[in-house]
């Protein structure tokens, strides 16, 4: 019961700076085990409950593992659901609608991410056409010489890019590619001078574009 009231609470507050029905925090423990199967409900709202205690205190997830609650705001949080899974929520008003847009990154060898969209009942937007997600090739700059292109396509068969939320809102999202780290530093040397370390995208109602 303290935590449900501590939900209650802290959406009571934050929703007039807001102008959210709902916070991330509410969002987070309605989310139906798509996103977080290793978290029961009662898993996160200890995490809530924890975090605006001023703890970062793990707690057991359904693998008998360890999960944490890395950053918490009325609309962000970060997650640590595993030693190699992360992430992130944010909530964000586009047009009439509400939007979750949920990154999860796999940590291991590199980091790799998905983005994902959703409405406030946990309803997802799929239409492809509101974020496409990076490869290797928007990072080229430059005339990249076509046996070196040849060649970094044979070395990264398939693109690892992390992205994440960054700024003051949060309202930026970054992209960067894993090649300094999956290749070996004089493998990269000969790629390096033709790639850009990152793309910075930003919102433009559901949609989500890279910036110019």
């Amino acid at each position: 019961m303290r935590r449900i009231l501590s939900i209650l609470i802290l959406s009571m507050v934050l929703v007039p700076s807001t102008g959210f029905s709902r916070t991330i925090a509410d969002l987070f423990a309605l989310e139906p085990g798509t996103i977080f199967p290793l978290l029961t409900r009662t898993n996160r709202l200890d995490m809530v409950d924890y975090y605006n205690s001023g703890q970062m205190v793990a707690v057991n997830n359904n693998l008998a593992g360890e999960s944490r609650l890395l950053d918490l705001d009325s609309i962000y949080l970060k997650v640590q659901t595993s030693e190699s899974r992360v992430v992130e929520m944010l909530i964000r008003k586009a047009g009439k609608d509400t939007v979750i847009t949920v990154i999860e990154t796999v940590l291991t060898p590199v980091p790799d991410s998905r983005l994902s969209q959703w409405n406030v009942h946990w309803q997802r937007f799929t239409s492809d056409k509101l974020f496409a997600m990076p490869g290797i090739d928007n990072f080229i700059v430059g005339k990249m010489p076509r046996e070196l292109r040849a060649d970094l396509q044979g070395v990264m068969p398939f693109p690892l890019v992390q992205l994440t939320f960054e700024g003051k809102n949060h309202d930026t999202i970054k992209a960067s590619h894993g090649l300094e780290r999956f290749l070996v530093p004089e493998e990269f040397k000969r790629f390096a001078s033709y790639l850009k370390p990152s793309i910075s995208y930003r919102f433009d109602g559901l949609k989500i574009k890279p910036v110019k």
